[in-house]
């Protein structure tokens, strides 16, 4: 049974399968963003989303700098129709605003969720999908859609198995069943693509 990693910052551990920021995806981070640079976005077959980008309330980049970046990344996500993975800090609302603005088609993904049930309501009712790694509430995990669920470790040089089976034990589930949603969620959003 191959498990998936939907966002990380490291090559497979384990034989899982990743989805590796800077090779499977490609954006720019709230926080890197720089009024000065004039970004050129070089499509990458390589690429399955485009991302990890959005906004940071917490990051010392201005907020028209780092709204300005995000509009483009969302624009270039439509274009190319990839899933778009969100690094979003007290920033829902506005994120929310810019979905509805723009009237975005392709997935959104939430990664590193860590907010609490009402949150995840509010964003799965809008197709957000929510990638729940090392920290997360559980309430949250045991409610989320399993059609909107995945999984992560991020910038943790860890295993995604121990991810797996704490959101199973949270789920009350099988590592295997969610295994298998997994494989579900990725088909939705990637298609038969392999990597």
């Amino acid at each position: 049974m191959k498990l998936i990693d939907f966002h990380t910052h490291h090559e497979s551990l384990q034989g899982e399968v990743v989805i590796q920021q800077g090779v499977h995806s490609w954006g720019i981070h709230p926080c890197q963003a720089a009024e000065e640079e004039n970004y050129t976005f070089l499509y990458s077959r390589e690429w399955m989303a485009l991302g990890e980008c959005g906004l940071d309330r917490l990051c010392q980049t201005s907020w028209d700098i780092q709204e300005r970046v995000f509009r483009k990344q969302i624009q270039l996500s439509e274009e190319l129709r990839t899933p778009l993975i969100l690094h979003c800090v007290r920033a829902h609302a506005e994120m929310l605003a810019l979905q509805k603005e723009l009237r975005t088609s392709m997935p959104w993904i939430c990664h590193g969720f860590r907010g609490k049930p009402e949150q995840m309501r509010q964003l799965t009712a809008h197709g957000w999908y929510l990638s729940f790694g090392t920290f997360f509430n559980e309430e949250s995990v045991r409610l989320c859609p399993p059609e909107l669920l995945l999984t992560e470790t991020d910038d943790k040089p860890i295993a995604v198995r121990s991810v797996y089976e704490r959101i199973a034990q949270v789920r009350g589930i099988s590592v295997a069943a969610l295994a298998a949603q997994m494989w579900k969620n990725y088909e939705k959003l990637f298609g038969k693509r392999s990597i």
